[in-house]
């Protein structure tokens, strides 16, 4: 059994967990039992010498801790003004992120490991459409025009945290984040992080094996290829076609160059054989079969998170 004890006593129940580096007491409420997924390794959730789990509907104890650095998520979702709560938050990890910095750095990466980890945690938090994670999120992009950063729309949500405890340093803030996005990826838990940093060779480790070296166009064209084999979407025979058509230059396509009319045809005006206009055609083929493989992937990450939002409503309509 875990050594570790709760003094309250009797009368209310609680979720244990202890793996070697972290020891957590966890109170589950209807708000943090989907954040509460992702900060329990899954080979805890039914082990009995480690976690027992009940829901004590009295209050929350929510927290993120290893070594010197601490989050209190039950802090942060109760706190009567959540839009400032995220910019405390976000300031009590800077100072530990500073610390580091200035004494820990040269030792050892493990404090570097627990702030990650509580970034990590507070983008689960922040995570969703329910009132909380919209209301962390305003709090968060108020704190963002406070310190006059600037991302784009398509800035993902763990570099704006990552870049807002970190600074303006662009080499940190996005091997940082591009590793905790790798692990997300991954769906390693929250308490599992730091061990698995460390498995996989440190934050600069990951970041190489997650950035994907541009292709060339010898391997677009290649990849691109498998369209010629691929469903016909219709057959063409013409007089004026053949007659364009050279067979000296017999590359492994052709382009057609085509306008769509008023009554819906498609008007073919030239053919084109050329070898750098046919390459670049099937190259921009696996260009879009790689946009449709992302789109495919986001899908089934949302449908994913939905099911998980099911499932803990789900959860604790029957724990009510």
């Amino acid at each position: 059994m875990c050594p570790w004890t709760h003094p309250r006593g009797k009368g209310r129940k609680y979720a244990y967990i202890c793996t070697p580096c972290d020891c957590v007491c966890i109170r589950l409420t209807p708000g943090l039992l989907n954040f509460l997924r992702g900060v329990v390794p899954p080979n805890l959730r039914q082990s009995e010498d480690c976690m027992s789990e009940t829901v004590d509907t009295q209050g929350t104890a929510v927290v993120v801790s290893e070594g010197s650095v601490s989050l209190n998520i039950h802090e942060l979702v109760n706190s009567s003004n959540l839009e400032s709560a995220i910019g405390k938050a976000l300031d009590r990890l800077i100072e530990e992120r500073t610390e580091w910095e200035s004494s820990e750095l040269a030792k050892s990466n493990d404090r570097l490991y627990a702030v990650l980890k509580a970034c990590y945690a507070l983008h689960n938090t922040m995570v969703g459409s329910d009132t909380i994670a919209k209301a962390l999120r305003k709090g968060l992009a108020n704190f963002i025009e406070t310190k006059k950063y600037v991302f784009s729309d398509s800035t993902p949500l763990m570099t704006k945290i990552v870049k807002c405890v970190f600074g303006v340093d662009r080499r940190r803030v996005n091997a940082y984040s591009t590793a905790l996005i790798a692990a997300k990826t991954k769906k390693v838990a929250v308490l599992e992080l730091s061990k698995w940093l460390k498995q996989e060779g440190g934050v600069e480790e990951v970041r190489r094996a997650t950035t994907a070296k541009p292709r060339n166009m010898k391997e677009r064209v290649k990849e691109g290829s498998a369209v010629l084999s691929g469903d016909i979407l219709a057959s063409v025979q013409a007089d004026k076609l053949s007659a364009q058509f050279s067979t000296e230059k017999l590359e492994e396509g052709v382009v057609l160059l085509a306008t769509r009319e008023d009554d819906g045809s498609f008007a073919i005006r030239r053919v084109i054989q050329t070898g750098s206009v046919v390459k670049a055609a099937i190259a921009s083929c696996a260009d879009m079969s790689a946009a449709a493989r992302k789109k495919k992937e986001a899908d089934a990450q949302a449908q994913g998170a939905e099911s998980s939002r099911e499932e803990a409503r789900d959860a604790m309509s029957k724990a009510a």
